[in-house]
């Protein structure tokens, strides 16, 4: 039996996540400029502790939270689709995580330390999330 609680949550599917990607990263690209290493990659996966392991039915606390991600050793955006409920949240996190691509590495990791929620670093990339409507209708 299908529950209606299981269809609300559910995620976009990954190729709706890649065409929304595909359509809005390079106007991002356009108006941000690249990042300090360059144009960052972004590759989609089905989950963070899957990815990171390398297991592919591996699963963990932030398995159904965790929604991006940037790597500054790679220059990668991971954006882990199931998590993705709506359009609007595919581009906030695209842009959140392309925000990460202009910062310090070095300096995001002493901004660490004063948590998520005071971190210079993630207050601005919480902030280029607010351009999101900006993206919307780019076809």
């Amino acid at each position: 039996m299908i529950k209606l609680k299981n269809i609300l949550v559910e995620g976009l599917s990954k190729n709706k996540v890649q065409a929304i990607v595909d359509r809005v990263f390079p106007r991002i690209v356009e108006d941000r400029g690249t990042g300090k290493k360059g144009v960052p990659k972004i590759e989609l996966h089905y989950d963070i502790y899957a990815r990171l392991s390398g297991i592919p039915d591996m699963r963990g606390e932030e398995s159904e939270t965790t929604k991006a991600q940037w790597v500054d050793k790679t220059n990668t955006i991971y954006i882990y689709y199931p998590n993705m409920i709506n359009e609007e949240d595919v581009i906030r996190s695209v842009l959140h995580e392309f925000e990460h691509t202009h910062q310090d590495p070095k300096k995001n990791k002493k901004y660490r330390e004063q948590g998520y929620d005071d971190n210079p670093y993630e207050m601005a990339a919480r902030d280029a999330e607010k351009k999101w409507k900006d993206y919307i209708h780019i076809k």
